[in-house]
């Protein structure tokens, strides 16, 4: 016959136990970020009008290839604090993008919104996706902001 401490170890355990198994089956899910999200067509609309575009990838990823005229604000940069050289564009519409739409740039997108950039927009399917869909590249170092 069991023992009430015995009973209370073996539920503690079981409680452990599902725990750990809830953690592992969602670890490997991505955060889901409440921004909105834009398509191809739709972002393109955005910049043709004069919505800023930013790429919160990494400084090689940019150089290898980004949307003309995006200005680079690594999603670490922007997880340490929104930088004072796109400030200025608090106000105005922004297209967020990362390498595919689901990584980086919800997260980059969410945390402008929650820094007041209400305007910020994720580019859904990414740079991947603009490409794909024949949209012009450039490559090569950012030019300064101004």
């Amino acid at each position: 016959m069991l023992r009430s401490v015995d009973l209370s170890k073996h539920v503690l355990g079981m409680l452990m136990l599902s725990i750990a198994l809830l953690w592992l089956i969602n670890a490997g899910k991505p955060v889901r970020f409440d921004v909105k999200e834009v398509s191809v067509p739709e972002a393109k609309a955005l910049i043709d009008a004069g919505a800023a575009v930013i790429d919160v990838r990494g400084p090689e990823q940019f150089q290898a290839r980004h949307i003309p005229g995006a200005t680079l604000v690594a999603l670490d940069e922007l997880q340490s604090g929104v930088p004072a050289r796109i400030l200025a564009l608090k106000a105005q519409p922004i297209v967020v993008y990362c390498g595919d739409g689901v990584t980086h740039g919800p997260e980059g997108t969410a945390i402008l919104n929650h820094a007041g950039f209400g305007k910020a927009v994720n580019l859904k399917p990414g740079i991947e996706g603009w490409q794909n869909a024949g949209m012009a590249i450039e490559k090569g170092q950012q030019r300064p902001v101004s």
